[in-house]
């Protein structure tokens, strides 16, 4: 059985790099979305965007040697 590892500084940082990062790409797309018309055939990029980056966010917890706590 594999004793659980401790977190690592470095880890933690880059995480926590991501996490700010991936904040304004999310925070940009509502921006984004709110000036856009409905009809506006940019719309489903910006979507597009926006899913990717949420799905990016939710996947942070899982990377190795990091406490489940957010950064």
């Amino acid at each position: 059985m594999r004793e659980p590892t401790s977190p690592d500084p470095g880890s933690e940082w880059l995480v926590h790099e991501f996490k700010n990062h991936l904040s304004v790409i999310v925070g940009f797309c509502d921006v984004l979305l709110r000036e856009l018309a409905d009809d506006d055939l940019k719309r489903a990029d910006v979507v597009e965007i926006q899913r990717a980056a949420l799905a990016a966010v939710a996947l942070l917890p899982q990377i190795p040697g990091r406490p489940s706590a957010d950064a």
